[in-house]
């Protein structure tokens, strides 16, 4: 019996299917690596279309976080098709009987022999001799044909032909644009593998900028960011880039941050390459996209809104002028304390030559402060960090230019400006009038900036955002002048005419802004130039404001007395009261009231004068004595046309009747109602006319009191006679009339029986006529009394007539005497 054996494999088979492993290993690295490189010129032109295709469509370069999402997916992509094309596929063992297997179904006539034999190697089946022997038999056959056979042809080369073309294709498109569209392959090279945010080279470049306000300045962002005031208009500016190609048009595209809005529109063309467009009344952030030809701005420029500068206060710490005593006073130091006032609106007024700091409060940090004039302009910079300021004060010319300039050092900048930048407070002199800046043309700053009265003063703030007030802050410090006193007095008792003895008396007020100084009387003597003084008796103490002319309490007024003068008949003297402010400054303001000018008369012409005066009292109170007996009479007549209408009311009663009788009642009513208003209005304006004639005779009293001629008996006939009596019908009988003439009136007017009020009206009148009777008769006697004085006076001058040409006669006779004793 046979000894089982393995079948052993020759060589040939061996060295067959080695053959055929490496070959298609070689296949499947081939293909893997045409397959990879055709996707990876694939994933190139997709990405490459894509960009170009975005950028087309919206002028923008792909977002980073695109391109770098589509780069890692890409790297992905390759990396697994390298593993599952490659890695796996080589490292994926090659058994001997699948090799073999793969070889018959390529070549029939293989018979499976080689199958058989590879599996009957690899069994541990023991064969017998005769199985062993045809076995090896077949193997040997296997071997003897194996070695003609072509293995290239296993393999199906269509496959690696398509990849191997595809990949070619790709990368030969791709040498291609590398070599004929360098930039292009740049630009792809710069989005995808650089991942930079910029990276299309466009023929047209646009810049945005701003148009800020006031004055155009032209503005830039600041990392695509500008700052802009709530509620302000927006320009923005567009430009085209240095080196670039200016579009036809530019589309402005804007969108409310809040999302609550936006819009689009073509910007309006400014010459070549520029564009402009306004948004109005800008109230909330925006970003902004322009777009022209090929441009785009890829991230948008952001507008942000913030509080315009403003100063949400001013006011003015004033120390005004000593002489004025407004400030009040510390008592431990006696320094005046500041009066702090606050400015409502554009204007203020304070007295000039006050000392004022003028402290204005911001909203926000100011970075510069401009306080501008037409003479002079003050410039601000609070001191910053790493970064120089310029702080001057500056003065102009009529023209407004600089003429004279003066820097501000860092220790007074900081008395300027508060720590905060939120505050500034600059020290002035309110002046009224240009005063030549000697400190400033010695090169130093005034302690107080001199500030004139009623300039318009505007004020311009810039913000730590670079935002400049669109309008200045309009300001007006109005100077109130020290005004000379004012004086308003007048003449009390006293005429024109004046005797050698007389007190002139002056009532009135002396008023002044700040308190009187002195006061006096100013007098002049016939032709003098300048005046005299002579001082009141009672004198302004410590400055009031408001000073009245008085002796004393009983006595309202400031007498001069013309007796110290001893002045002669004819002399003509003028007198008006002098006074004078305290103002040290620009005064003291010195003026003088009313002049007055008086004529020294005798005492008997001074008489006649009043006789005068006299005589037209009468004659007036004559003619309201005559109008008030019209009066009485005309109410006296229609009492008998009253008693008429009694009595033919009474026939009516009875049932008389008469045609006539209505007729006459309606002429007697309205007739009793014109005299009843014609009363009523004659009665008052007697009483005002009455009034006037006791004033002028109190006038006339105290004329004669002042002139130093009054008697004790004339005072008495004047104010027991005639003023007493005037002053009673004035102020006691024409109110009785008046009251019952109202009421007659009222009476007619309702209807009632006018009768009893008209009668006691007529009562009335009848007492008053009888009391104005007798105050004309005492006139009477007074004029007759005066027609005596003037009598004498006329004898008195007659005499002197008399006397002079007695003197005259006497002189000739002498004279013709010494002619004829020959000594002439």
């Amino acid at each position: 019996m046979n000894e089982p054996s393995k079948i052993t494999l020759p060589q040939e088979i061996t060295d067959l299917l080695n053959r055929l492993r490496g070959k298609i290993r070689r296949y499947i690295l081939l293909e893997g690596v045409a397959r990879l490189l055709a996707v990876i010129g694939l994933i190139f032109w997709a990405s490459f279309l894509v960009d170009w295709g975005y950028f087309q469509l919206s002028h923008f370069e792909l977002p980073v976080w695109f391109r770098a999402s589509l780069v890692l997916i890409s790297v992905s992509a390759i990396l697994v098709l390298a593993v599952s094309l490659l890695l796996f596929r080589l490292m994926k063992k090659m058994r001997r009987k699948a090799l073999a297997l793969v070889l018959e179904r390529r070549f029939p006539e293989l018979n499976d022999r080689l199958a058989t034999a590879i599996e009957l190697h690899e069994t541990q089946e023991p064969q017998n001799a005769l199985t062993r022997a045809m076995l090896e038999r077949t193997v040997h056959e296997v071997a003897e044909g194996s070695r003609q056979l072509p293995l290239e042809e296993v393999f199906d080369k269509r496959p690696l032909r398509r990849a191997f073309l595809c990949a070619l294709a790709l990368c030969i498109s791709i040498l291609t644009l590398a070599v004929f569209n360098q930039p292009a392959m740049a630009r792809w090279a710069k989005g995808y593998l650089e991942l930079k945010t910029d990276y299309w080279n466009r023929e047209t470049g646009l810049v945005v900028k701003v148009i800020a306000q006031p004055g155009d300045r032209v503005k830039e962002f600041q990392n695509q960011i500008y700052k802009h005031g709530l509620g302000n208009d927006l320009t923005l500016l567009v430009e085209t880039a240095d080196g670039k190609q200016a579009p036809e048009r530019v589309q402005l595209t804007y969108r409310m941050q809040s999302g609550r809005g936006g819009g689009r529109t073509v910007m309006s063309r400014m010459g070549e390459g520029r564009f402009k467009h306004t948004i109005t009344d800008l109230l909330e952030d925006i970003q902004v996209w322009v777009s022209g030809n090929d441009y785009t701005n890829p991230e948008p420029y952001t507008i942000e809104i913030v509080e315009n500068p403003v100063l949400d206060q001013i006011q003015l710490s004033c120390v005004y002028p000593p002489y004025m005593g407004l400030n009040q006073v510390e008592p431990a130091s006696g320094k005046p304390v500041p009066d702090l006032l606050a400015v409502q609106g554009t204007q203020i007024s304070i007295p000039v030559n006050t000392d004022f700091d003028l402290i204005s409060s911001a909203n926000k940090p100011i970075t510069r402060y401009l306080f501008e004039t037409d003479r002079l302009k003050l410039q601000l910079e609070p001191p910053r960090e790493n970064s120089q300021t310029e702080s001057y004060l500056a003065w102009k010319n009529p023209q407004g230019e600089i003429v004279t300039q003066v820097e501000i050092t860092g220790p007074q900048l900081s008395q300027m400006c508060g720590s905060d930048q939120l505050q500034f407070q600059i020290p002035f002199t309110l002046i009224s009038e240009s005063k030549p800046q000697s400190e400033a043309q010695s090169g130093s700053l005034p302690a107080r900036i001199p500030l004139m009265a009623d300039e318009p003063i505007r004020i311009y703030l810039e913000d730590a955002d670079g935002l400049l007030v669109t309008e200045p802050i309009r300001l007006s410090i109005n100077g109130i002048v020290d005004q000379p006193p004012k004086i308003d007095t007048q003449l009390k008792g006293i005429g024109k005419s004046i005797t050698r003895k007389a007190m002139i008396p002056v009532q009135g007020t002396i008023t002044d802004d700040y308190g009187i100084q002195a006061a006096r009387f100013d007098f002049l003597v016939d032709e003098d130039k300048n005046f005299r003084p002579r001082p009141f008796r009672k004198k302004p103490s410590e400055r009031p404001r408001e000073f009245t002319l008085q002796r004393n309490d009983q006595e309202e007024w400031e007498r001069f007395e013309v007796l110290p003068l001893d002045l002669k008949v004819g002399q003509k003297i003028s007198l008006t009261v002098h006074a004078e402010d305290a103002d040290n400054l620009s005064g003291p303001h010195q003026v003088h009231g009313e002049t007055y000018h008086f004529e020294i008369v005798t005492d008997e012409e001074l008489l006649s004068q009043l006789y005068s005066k006299e005589l037209n009292l009468r004659k007036r109170f004559e003619q309201i004595f005559k109008e008030v007996t019209q009066t009485r009479d005309e109410l006296t007549e229609r009492i008998e046309q009253l008693k008429q209408a009694e009595s033919i009311k009474a026939r009516q009663k009875q049932g008389q009747s008469d045609p006539k009788w209505n007729d006459t009642l309606l002429e007697i009513q309205t007739a009793v109602a014109v005299s009843a208003d014609r009363s009523l209005y004659g009665s008052r304006k007697n009483a005002t006319e009455t009034a006037s004639i006791v004033e002028s005779f109190h006038d006339i009293r105290e004329e004669l009191v002042n002139n130093g001629v009054a008697t004790a008996q004339i005072l008495g006939r004047i104010d027991d006679k005639i003023l007493k009596p005037l002053t009673m019908i004035h102020e006691q009988d024409f109110p009785e009339v008046d009251q019952h003439l109202g009421l007659l009136r009222l009476a007619i007017e309702k209807q009632n029986d006018p009768l009893p009020e008209m009668q006691t009206s007529i009562e009335l009148l009848n007492a008053m006529l009888n009391r104005m009777q007798s105050v004309l008769d005492e006139m009477q006697d007074l004029l007759e009394f005066h027609e005596a004085i003037e009598m004498l006076k006329n004898l008195i001058e007659r005499e002197k007539e008399l006397t002079e040409e007695t003197k005259k006669y006497r002189k000739n006779k002498l004279l013709d005497r010494l002619k004829g004793l020959g000594l002439e």
